[in-house]
């Protein structure tokens, strides 16, 4: 009991012993009355410590560019304080790839004022004939099993094969595409024969419109394709646009790069009448 219920207990007693007639069964029901009132008071004297609830502050925070709540942008800054300012550091495509090789990810540039698209890193293959005659043998990125190479003894990282691009080869010829284009120049964004092959399992037949919206005119680099006017032969603008440290144009990245030590997607590789570039989707899903 609390010094005030104490007290109190005093009082009454003292009122029982001297005031009233000694009645047992009076002084016995107030005597329980104070008991119960003792009772309740105890659960009500005390009461649970200020505790400090900790409240969530997830709401409040900087969401980064991981799409996760405080966590670090992997945006580029520079800093006048060298231990402030964030690099720009490699995919994790570009990882794996340093690590098959033998050696360290290199040191990334520091953040330019814009991004710009990123050249290949080895030189950048040159057709020698022209735009048509190139796609017909030209090879594609290296694609590794995956999780499917185990039911066929094979290792995940091992070389399952090249995406090469006799498919839209074989439609720029059937379709008389082929055939409208002269000295040019002209860039190709040349898709995969599987990326042609989803379009035709999903939307149908290969057109000359479909075919048209990959070529542009004018021979333009990877670099310049950020800024450059990307009209294409049939008048549908294409849509550049950057994000996740990565370039995109109609949503095909420019310049994938794959898993393991084997060839990427190739850009800018020159051709007399032009400059062709891959993707990995065909653009008539955009």
């Amino acid at each position: 009991p609390t010094p005030i219920d104490s007290a109190l207990s005093n009082k009454l007693i003292f009122f029982l012993k001297y005031h009233l007639q000694p009645n047992p069964t009076i002084i016995m029901k107030l005597l329980l009355s104070l008991a119960l009132i003792s009772g309740a008071t105890a659960f009500t004297a005390f009461t649970a410590p200020n505790v400090a609830v900790h409240q969530s502050t997830v709401l409040s925070q900087h969401v980064g560019s991981g799409g996760m709540a405080d966590t670090r942008d992997p945006g580029t800054m520079d800093n006048d304080d060298p231990r402030k300012s964030i690099s720009a550091a490699p995919s994790f495509e570009e990882y794996l790839k340093s690590r098959d090789a033998g050696g360290a990810p290199a040191a990334a540039a520091p953040a330019a004022a814009a991004p710009a698209a990123a050249a290949p890193a080895a030189a950048a293959p040159s057709g020698g004939g022209d735009l048509t005659s190139t796609l017909a043998s030209l090879e594609g990125p290296g694609q590794v099993w995956g999780a499917d190479g185990i039911a066929v003894g094979k290792e995940e990282n091992d070389l399952k094969g090249y995406e090469n691009f006799g498919k839209f080869h074989a439609a720029m010829v059937s379709t008389g595409v082929a055939a409208e284009l002269g000295a040019g120049p002209y860039t190709i964004f040349a898709p995969t024969d599987p990326a042609m092959e989803s379009y035709e399992l999903l939307r149908g037949p290969l057109t000359a419109d479909i075919i048209k919206l990959h070529i542009v005119n004018g021979n333009i680099a990877s670099t310049d394709v950020p800024s450059a006017d990307l009209t294409s032969l049939g008048g549908t603008p294409l849509v550049y646009r950057y994000a996740v440290r990565k370039h995109f144009v109609n949503d095909a990245i420019l310049g994938e790069k794959t898993f393991g030590a084997y060839s990427d997607y190739p850009v800018d590789v020159g051709c007399s009448n032009g400059v062709i570039h891959t993707v990995g989707l065909c653009f008539g899903f955009y």
